[in-house]
Order: structure tokens, then C-alpha cells, then sequence
């Protein structure tokens, strides 16, 4: 796992020596976010708590870049921009999940918390498909 880390991290950087500030940002954002999912999920895996809050953490860190309309505007392609509320929503709903997370795991009720991971997912997920054209 370290490896395939290591290797991501790498990539990103290699690509952000050709990119703008803005895309070396969101690349290293979307880095983050994936790390602090991929957290959960392995919390979730392996019962381990402290991971998954972890995870939690750097996903709402990561997430507040995206509450400004004019960083969304920025890292937004030319051809996209008009994708802009889309990226504030997701946001929102990323940042509603994670809250949602955080109580259901207070509650030890781990299902409930389980499916607020998939809704942040899904999230995710949604604004890349329009954002990407998935």
C-alpha cells in the first residue's frame, strides 16, 4: 500500500511540474482526498476506528478547498466552468456525509456511518462523472 502511495504521490508531482498553479493545487487536493478515503475504507476494513476519524479529518480539510467559488472557478477547465455550482454542491454534500460520519460513529452505530462513507462516494463520484465526462 505504501508503494502504490509512494507511486500516486509521484505521478502527481511529476504532473503538476506541467501544470498550473491552480491544477497543481487540485491535483494534490484530489491526492489527499484519495488518501483519506482509502483511510476509511481500510478503518472500516479492519475495525479500526482511529483510522476511519483519521480519514474523516483529511477529507474535510481537503474538502474546505472546494467552499470557494473563485479556487472551483480556478481549477475548473475553460470548457467547464459553468460546472461551478456543481463543484460547490458535491462539496457540501462531501462535508454533510462526513458530519453525518462523525455522528453515527459517536453513536457506534457503524453501518449508519458506513453508508455516509458510500454518500461521500457517491459525491465524489457524480461530480467527476460530469466534471470528467465519465
Amino acid at each position: 500500500m505504501k508503494k502504490y502511495t509512494l507511486l500516486l504521490t509521484s505521478l502527481a508531482l511529476c504532473s503538476a511540474l506541467h501544470a498550473s498553479e491552480a491544477e497543481k493545487v487540485n491535483a494534490m487536493v484530489m491526492l489527499n482526498m484519495e488518501n483519506g478515503l482509502a483511510n476509511i475504507q481500510k478503518g472500516f476494513l479492519y475495525n479500526n476506528l482511529d483510522l476511519i476519524k483519521s480519514g474523516v479529518d483529511i477529507v474535510q480539510k481537503e474538502n474546505a478547498t472546494y467552499h470557494n467559488r473563485e479556487v472551483i472557478k480556478s481549477i475548473l477547465p475553460e470548457n467547464k466552468k459553468q460546472m461551478e455550482n456543481l463543484a460547490l454542491i458535491t462539496s457540501k454534500r462531501i462535508e454533510n456525509a462526513a458530519d453525518e460520519m462523525r455522528s453515527y460513529l459517536a453513536l457506534k452505530q457503524m453501518k449508519k456511518a458506513h453508508n455516509a462513507f458510500s454518500d461521500m462516494v457517491n459525491a465524489c463520484t457524480d461530480c467527476h462523472t460530469l466534471v470528467r465526462g465519465w
